[in-house]
């Protein structure tokens, strides 16, 4: 009896965590895609480690692609003392580029955008960091 419990204690977070991925990775996949205009979030310390943080500039976002026209802001980051933030996943090795590219956005007419999967009163979850119109990864030098 006591192997069979032991089992179960070990066998279910593990089972938890496939649940938990899988569902992640079922909204990721199929809700439907929206594009959101991001800005740096604090310029001083816009790459921390293997993610960008960022804000998302709703008043140069398009909200006609959310339902009744209206941006869903409490549906898109995590709520923090500072305001809502957002990150955005990457290699270490490409901050320093990233982080060159998003400083020189005010001199020059780059966009930032971010390609969520949303689905309304779920979070949005990132998919795609576009830099005028096209994945980050073509767009750095």
């Amino acid at each position: 009896m006591k192997a069979k419990i032991l089992a179960v204690c070990f066998t279910l977070p593990f089972v938890c965590l496939v649940i938990w991925t899988v569902s992640l990775a079922w909204q990721r996949n199929h809700g439907p895609e929206v594009k959101v205009a991001v800005m740096g979030y604090d310029p001083r310390d816009l790459l921390s480690g293997h993610y960008i943080q960022y804000q998302i500039d709703w008043a140069r976002t398009d909200c006609t692609q959310f339902k009744a026209n209206r941006c869903p802001e409490k549906d898109f980051c995590k709520e923090a003392r500072w305001g809502r933030q957002c990150r955005f996943y990457i290699p270490e090795n490409k901050a320093r580029d990233l982080d060159e590219l998003f400083r020189k956005r005010n001199d020059t007419d780059i966009k930032f955008e971010v390609v969520y999967s949303y689905q309304p009163g779920q979070k949005a979850v990132a998919k795609q960091l576009l830099i005028n119109g096209q994945d980050w990864r073509k767009a750095l030098p």
